[in-house]
């Protein structure tokens, strides 16, 4: 049985064993068990809805989930700003969580580009995520070289031309 047939079934016993079309105490319990058993079995299709991924769509996914984690990689997280509108290099120990955080970030988001590079290399997203993968490599370059005890001014241009990255 489908989940539409499901669904029609029990709506029907729900309007035959209604309250409100007989005064009998078995007929209201009758509904009251039914209409907990159809919302178990709603919620229970619904979740099972929202946990399906369709495979046509699987590279999509492999991809957002990669610039998921992407977006967790930059260093504005390392200061927090002030009501004057300056920069202040957080605490020692979140700098700490920050830079766990990031790293691990840097190696998701090249594990799920490199699952849309290598399994749907015909994908619309498969270039995207090429060049994604090479800038990943370019800013893990730059973040191998913090140290968190110094607080130094960084000379964005400076920087960017070290990377060979392109404002666009």
């Amino acid at each position: 049985m489908n989940k539409a047939e499901y669904i029609k079934q029990l709506k029907g016993l729900i309007k035959k064993y209604h309250p409100d079309l007989h005064n009998d105490s078995f007929c209201e319990s009758v509904y009251n068990e039914i209409t907990v058993k159809l919302v178990n079995k709603l919620n229970e299709l619904k979740t099972n809805d929202n946990n399906q991924i369709n495979v046509k769509e699987q590279d999509y996914e492999y991809y957002k989930t990669g610039v998921k984690y992407y977006k967790n990689i930059h260093p504005n997280y390392f200061y927090k700003r002030n009501p004057d509108t300056t920069f202040e290099t957080k605490p020692y120990d979140e700098l700490i969580s920050i830079l766990n955080n990031i790293y691990l970030s840097f190696n998701l988001s090249e594990h799920y580009f490199n699952l849309v590079v290598s399994e749907y290399p015909q994908s619309p997203y498969a270039q995207d995520a090429k060049e994604k993968i090479i800038l990943l490599k370019k800013l893990y370059k730059s973040y191998e070289n913090i140290a968190l005890e110094e607080n130094k001014i960084v000379n964005s241009s400076g920087f960017m031309n070290e990377m060979e990255l392109k404002i666009i």
